[in-house]
């Protein structure tokens, strides 16, 4: 039943925190999230390039509880 199951979601959004990158990122499994687009001010580090990004397509964790334990999933696919 849903009173015995939970389920966190996570996807990332269209966000520009001014990476030198030119790959465009877009999420084809959960569409709505390239609707959500920001820009936010990112640290040097981010601006100048020296991190890797990643894009969550989706991620999150399906949590249910029986009568002796509880079983947590995680799920997650990334680029």
């Amino acid at each position: 039943t849903s009173e015995d199951t939970t389920i966190i979601v996570m996807a990332s959004g269209n966000i520009n925190d001014h990476n030198p990158s030119n790959k465009e990122y877009k999420n084809t499994i959960v569409e709505s999230a390239n609707l959500f687009k920001i820009d936010i001010d990112s640290e040097d580090d981010i601006r100048k390039g020296k991190l890797k990004k990643v894009f969550v397509n989706i991620a999150g964790h399906f949590i249910h509880k029986s009568t002796l334990r509880v079983d947590v999933t995680n799920i997650e696919s990334i680029n």
